[in-house]
């Protein structure tokens, strides 16, 4: 059995929820709040256009474990999967390693073959060598995450 964090919920987007534009504004905020004042709002964004590519193809996984977290994928983190786009060397992809999903980065060895690494610098996750004997395919890339807080 590979050592690896497992993905096990998987939600769909609200394909037809009625679009909302919140205010996006110009300033660069370190700590703290915006002024509301409208002049600062450089524009309004709609969440759903930001995080979404192609509607029909995206989904979201809940991350669980933390061999992700030097990309800022925690435990609990909603990451915006795309099956649309073509995979490459370096992205985020959920993965199907013998059964069992999983959120790497997708690399490859000298010889071509694909290896999915870990994003943890503390050494406690290894990557995951595939070899011609596993079932291993991509679902998709992962074009974004988000979190709540409270």
């Amino acid at each position: 059995m590979v050592d690896i964090d497992a993905i096990s919920e998987f939600e769909l987007p609200a394909l037809y929820a009625q679009s909302i534009k919140l205010p996006l504004y110009s300033s660069k905020v370190s700590a703290g709040f915006p002024s509301p004042a409208e002049e600062h709002v450089e524009k309004r964004l709609d969440p759903s256009e930001f995080l979404i590519d192609q509607k029909d193809a995206t989904f979201f996984v809940t991350i669980q474990g933390y061999s992700m977290i030097d990309v800022g994928l925690l435990p609990g983190d909603k990451a915006v999967i795309d099956r649309s786009k073509l995979a490459s060397v370096g992205d985020i992809v959920l993965a199907v390693v013998d059964g069992e999903f999983t959120i790497k980065i997708l690399s490859r060895r000298a010889d071509g073959t694909p290896r999915l690494l870990p994003a943890n610098s503390t050494g406690a996750y290894s990557p995951i060598e595939i070899t011609e004997e596993m079932s291993f395919e991509i679902w998709g890339v992962a074009t974004g995450s988000f979190r709540r807080f409270k």
